[in-house]
């Protein structure tokens, strides 16, 4: 069995990275024969977080030459490719419409013999299909489609749907998959709500949560000091995040976010706990998004700077996970800041920017760990998590189990997928 597996960012984000760990993992004990290959946008950081050879993204690539294109001629091919070129690859797809004899780029022809070469693709989940990233989000997709291989969608979030382009090709790339596997019920929810075809759709979980604890980790230098801060004083963890794009469906702004943390942060050191500031988003290798630079514009707003400690550290997910296990708590606006807790003992609340975290909370059975921003924004939060710091025993009982029963999910989930690619080779 030979599979292409395709990351997202899998970077600066550790979230990808985590999602994409775990479906390796699992991989890894359920089929350890099986060739995997692993492509990413970012494959000398990627290869370096998971410890692995990853590949680049030539379809990446070559959209950064085109977008980097100089002159007028450059930007006005910026533009068509924009507005025409997925129509064009879904005419050439479905072999139909007045574009389908339109050459599309070489790059798109390259991708499509190399994936040839594999038995199955498989597109590893998060919230990859989202109306606000657009619609080149399809173009692994459609390739898949052209080269006649299976594709199997796993653990991902979709929507929300408020584009008719982004519709369309939403709407053959879920019809045309082998599956396309939720991994919180939210997703389907919306799904029908715009009339997006569900005839693939299958329930599963965040790949993320099969992220294994590797019983020989060797802690760095960096995280050997976390660990130390962390056994000095009971500890909270936070994480934070550029709210862009997000910010205006949310009605709100970035500084209001901002200060409404450190109100939350504040409540949490006058109880007698230090705060460590995580990031899942750092930038590194270009990434665009570094959750420590809102990490260190919030400390203006702390009180006791002293027990407000941000880390600097390029760490994997890997060495968050075991960061985290040292702390009672987590506060996360990263969703997968929240898993790696959780799957590495310490109970989380998740902060909702996007449905994808009441999703999958209400799917681990824990549907009140994840909170509406509105109620960071009025200072609830601060009284939730003050109130779970006084149930801790209970709550982490009740978070063993749920884990548990998720990653009994997951590896499920896999073993299905991998039954069935099996079968068709």
């Amino acid at each position: 069995m030979k599979l292409l597996i395709l990351g997202n960012h899998t970077c600066g984000n550790r979230g990808d990275s985590a999602i994409l760990r775990g479906l390796l993992d699992a991989i890894a004990r359920i089929e350890p024969q099986a060739e995997v290959y692993v492509m990413s946008r970012y494959p000398v950081s990627s290869s370096w977080l998971l410890n692995r050879p990853v590949m680049g993204d030539p379809l990446y690539s070559q959209m950064k030459a085109h977008n980097t294109a100089a002159g007028l001629v450059g930007r006005v091919k910026k533009i068509l490719r924009r507005r025409y070129q997925h129509q064009v690859l879904l005419s050439r797809v479905t072999d139909s419409g007045k574009l389908r004899n339109i050459a599309i780029a070489q790059g798109f022809t390259d991708f499509v013999r190399l994936l040839a070469n594999y038995d199955a693709i498989v597109q590893v989940g998060g919230s990859f299909f989202v109306d606000l990233y657009g619609v080149p989000q399809f173009e692994h997709a459609l390739c898949t489609f052209m080269a006649k291989k299976p594709l199997y969608m796993i653990g991902h979030s979709v929507g929300p749907f408020q584009d008719p382009q982004f519709n369309q090709l939403a709407n053959y790339a879920f019809g045309h998959c082998e599956a396309l596997i939720l991994r919180e019920s939210v997703s389907l929810d919306l799904m029908k709500q715009s009339e997006i075809t569900t005839d693939k759709v299958e329930q599963g979980v965040d790949t993320a949560w099969l992220v294994e604890d590797d019983a020989n980790f060797v802690p760095s230098y960096a995280v050997r000091h976390w660990l130390e801060v962390a056994g000095r004083q009971k500890t909270v963890a936070i994480t934070l995040r550029e709210l862009a794009p997000f910010d205006k469906r949310l009605g709100t702004t970035q500084q209001a976010y901002e200060e409404a943390f450190a109100g939350v942060v504040n409540r949490i050191i006058d109880a007698g706990w230090q705060v460590i500031a995580l990031s899942t988003c750092t930038g590194i290798d270009s990434y665009n998004k570094d959750d420590r630079m809102v990490a260190l514009n919030l400390r203006k707003h702390i009180s006791s700077p002293s027990s407000y400690h941000v880390v600097m550290d390029e760490l994997n997910d890997l060495e968050m996970g075991k960061i985290l296990s040292a702390c009672d708590l987590t506060v996360g606006t990263r969703l997968h800041s929240a898993i790696i807790s959780m799957n590495f003992g310490t109970p989380a609340i998740a902060i909702n920017y996007e449905h994808k975290s009441a999703g999958i909370m209400k799917q681990l059975g824990m549907p009140e760990m994840a909170v509406e921003i509105r109620h960071l924004l009025d200072g609830s939060l601060a009284a939730m998590a003050a109130d779970m710091l006084g149930q801790l025993p209970a709550l982490n009982q009740r978070l063993s189990v749920a884990v548990d029963a998720e990653r009994e999910k997951g590896a499920q989930m896999v073993q299905s997928v991998l039954d069935r690619i099996r079968e068709v080779k």
